[in-house]
């Protein structure tokens, strides 16, 4: 049994011992049942976006906080640096001031020759002493540039610490109420099912008329840019644009799910697998007119290969590249070769 299976099944089990679905009375038709399942699954699935939204916010939160302590980091070991070479260069002035001593200095000054020789022996001293202190001067400023780079350090990885706690709970908090909505899902699967049953058999007809209807594959939608759900029941916000490690920008939508939960494709297409540090498995969609969709974080391939219909079957939700510990659908969408916000289109068909 799966770590998966068993998180559902305990949720299952708290549902119905908490009495969400029971009936006192044992007179609640099977009709009030499934509309008050239906009831719950969306309640959950509004606490899950939500949550996922807050989740969203700590993560940037925490990616901008690693970036400004990765600078700060960099300023404090240049200050060091400076003042290093700065005290140093002191240590030599002082030396040499020592051996040089009082004695001498007058000594420089009346073995000159000429007044214009004392003149100018006596600007070089001054020039030495100004110098000196400068030194001194600079070596204090810096000092206090350290001691400011060091409390701000200290204040970020606080920041930091907070933001990454508040990230992880949010994320509990997401896959908690996704694991009750699926539980709930698995307890009605046969009412859920017979009620979608038309709609489900007048998308079957469409995908056979255009060569799909594979195994596995789920219902498409008609009028909009997507076809299908890239991977139903997850949850989502709108990230587009928001910062990730390295300085770079986010690319897609993440859709927070279950390892195991099935992604399929958003389009029709060739479909194609490839592998990276940071997508980990991924998977492409080739459609016409240059148009193609991406997947990545997946936990495996199906089957599926070489042309595919809108809502087949392609892989499965995972946490592969550097999304360890977060399993999730990162999903692009690049309408004629040209990266797009996919979250509004992910919207309108899931």
């Amino acid at each position: 049994m799966t770590v998966r299976t068993v998180r559902i099944a305990l949720a299952l089990t708290a549902i119905l011992a908490g009495g969400l679905l029971a009936d006192p009375t044992l007179a609640q038709s099977t009709e009030d049942k499934l509309q008050e399942a239906k009831r719950r699954v969306a309640q959950l699935e509004s606490e899950a976006q939500r949550a996922t939204e807050r989740y969203e916010e700590a993560h940037t939160v925490l990616e901008r906080t690693r970036d400004e302590i990765a600078d700060t980091r960099a300023e404090l070991d240049k200050a060091a640096d400076k003042i290093l070479g700065l005290e140093e260069e002191l240590a030599f002035r002082a030396q040499e001031a020592y051996k040089l001593g009082p004695t001498n200095t007058w000594q420089l000054l009346l073995e000159a020759e000429s007044f214009t020789e004392f003149s100018d022996r006596l600007v070089y001293l001054e020039r030495l002493a100004q110098d000196d202190a400068d030194l001194a001067t600079r070596v204090a400023v810096l000092a206090e540039e350290l001691r400011r780079h060091r409390e701000r350090m200290s204040r970020l990885e606080e920041q930091q610490k907070v933001a990454f706690e508040e990230a992880e709970r949010q994320k509990g908090i997401v896959y908690d109420r996704l694991d009750q909505a699926q539980a709930i899902r698995a307890r009605f699967q046969d009412q859920f099912e017979a009620e979608q049953a038309a709609a489900a058999a007048a998308a079957a007809a469409a995908q056979a008329a255009t060569g799909g209807g594979a195994p596995g594959s789920i219902g498409t939608v008609a009028g909009q840019a997507l076809q299908a759900c890239p991977a139903p029941g997850t949850s989502f916000s709108d990230t587009f644009g928001a910062p990730r490690s390295g300085g770079r920008s986010h690319a897609g939508v993440d859709m927070m799910g279950a390892y195991g939960q099935p992604v399929y494709a958003a389009l029709p297409g060739t479909v194609s697998h490839s592998s990276s540090s940071l997508g980990g498995n991924q998977a492409y969609v080739h459609s016409s007119g240059g148009t193609y969709t991406f997947y990545a974080h997946l936990q495996g391939f199906s089957d599926a290969s070489g042309t595919v219909a809108a809502g087949t079957l392609i892989g499965y939700v995972g946490d592969t590249g550097n999304a360890t510990g977060t399993p999730h659908l990162h999903f692009e969408y690049h309408p004629n070769g040209v990266l797009v916000n996919p979250t509004p289109y992910v919207a309108a068909v899931c």
